[in-house]
């Protein structure tokens, strides 16, 4: 269909090319047959009756005459002119219907562009969309690797703090066996002595606090084996030890190791005399301790 609708426009258009240029070949035979029945009169009359017939022409024969002669010319100059001028109108219409042509072009063009703008806008939002998400996911796995490396440190703590109490409650049991020894003495009417029990669990510290002296002035003046002094300082050493890989703050701090009984008798334990290693202990004191 559209091959044949596009074979009757060529048709049309060859026939309308063909009666313009029958047209204009008309035109211009007759505007050539107009110029040239002037001449030829004014020839007839210059030949028949010479320069006195023109002369008896009159004005206005002359201007007759002269009508004739220019006015074909004339009447070429402004056909001329109005071919011209319609070709120029119809190049001047060619133009803006390339123009037109081109300016729908370019705004087909630039609906296209802003067409694909919006779809990368959208691909955009959409993949700023799920790196906001993976970020999130990311933040949640961070906190919950945090929360599990607290949780384990402090688990760890806990474990080194059972251990620690362990040595601690070891040491304090020697100290209190160097005051109070390991049996009561025999009774006067032959009763035999007894082992002496151990205080349970934290009065254990409680009793070797009550012990000691609370101000430096009194430690000065307080009566202690050398012993007791060695203990003191491995009690400390232990304890200062664990607290070394305790944090400042947090849930588990230092300051609540300090606040516990442990803590307070490694105060109260600090206030006695440094160790003296050059003493010599004799062996058979040694079981006691």
């Amino acid at each position: 269909m559209n091959a044949i609708n596009h074979h009757f426009f060529e048709t049309n258009m060859g026939g309308l090319l063909a009666l313009r240029l029958l047209a204009r070949a008309i035109g211009f035979g007759l505007l050539l047959l107009a110029a040239l029945v002037p001449i030829c009169a004014l020839a007839l009359l210059l030949t028949s009756a010479g320069p006195e017939g023109l002369l008896a022409l009159g004005p206005a024969g002359w201007a007759s005459l002269a009508a004739g002669l220019v006015l074909p010319s004339g009447i070429a100059l402004l056909a001329l002119c109005w071919l011209t001028q319609r070709r120029e109108l119809a190049e001047l219409r060619a133009a803006l219907l390339r123009q037109g042509q081109a300016s729908d072009s370019r705004q087909l063009a630039l609906q296209a562009l802003v067409a694909e703008t919006r779809e990368q806008t959208a691909l955009l939002q959409e993949q700023a969309r799920l790196l906001l998400g993976q970020l999130s996911i990311g933040k949640r796995q961070a906190d919950t690797t945090q929360a599990l490396m607290t949780e384990t440190r402090l688990e760890r703590l806990v474990a080194e703090w059972d251990m620690t109490g362990r040595e601690l409650a070891a040491v304090m049991a020697a100290m209190w066996r160097l005051v109070f020894g390991w049996r009561t003495p025999e009774g006067p009417e032959g009763q035999p002595s007894v082992e002496l029990p151990l205080p349970a669990g934290p009065e254990l510290g409680l009793a070797i606090l009550r012990l000691l002296p609370a101000t430096p002035e009194e430690m000065a003046r307080f009566e202690v084996d050398e012993r007791f002094v060695r203990q003191a300082a491995h009690y400390r050493a232990i304890f200062r030890s664990f607290l070394d890989r305790v944090p400042e703050t947090g849930p588990v701090n230092r300051a609540l190791f300090l606040d516990m009984v442990q803590g307070r008798l490694d105060a109260r334990l600090a206030l006695l005399p440094r160790p003296n290693h050059a003493a010599i202990i004799a062996p058979q004191t040694l079981a006691a301790e």
